[in-house]
């Protein structure tokens, strides 16, 4: 059983969030659930460049399915931070799917998005 039902609804949406602008080359909406300080040093041509870069090696996104949830990664920046981890099919291959996010007053942030082959 999910020890973090809300955080988990949280994460699924967020990820499909970024799924849909990383399809789309839609820097905006890729970065919109970002804490801002996590995004330093990200920039639109760093994002374009690394949706090209996975759509030459992965191919298309097709489904994922959740393994779980991971604790740990909390330090003074992300105090409430929690991963959670997805088995993704793309066209090409198989990958992890790493979400992370943390709470700032009383919002969630992402502050974690990565695709692992």
């Amino acid at each position: 059983m999910e020890k973090y039902v809300e955080e988990l609804k949280i994460a699924e949406k967020y990820l499909d969030e970024t799924i849909k602008a990383d399809k789309e080359g839609d820097f905006e909406g890729f970065v919109r659930r970002f804490d801002k300080r996590d995004l330093e040093g990200f920039t639109k041509d760093a994002f374009h460049k690394d949706v090209e870069r996975m759509k030459n090696g992965l191919g298309d996104y097709i489904s994922r399915s959740y393994l779980g949830s991971l604790e740990g990664f909390r330090d003074k920046n992300h105090p409430e931070c929690l991963r959670f981890v997805w088995r993704g099919i793309y066209e090409k291959s198989e990958v992890l799917i790493i979400v992370g996010i943390h709470k700032k007053d009383d919002t969630w942030y992402l502050n974690a998005s990565t695709v692992s082959k």
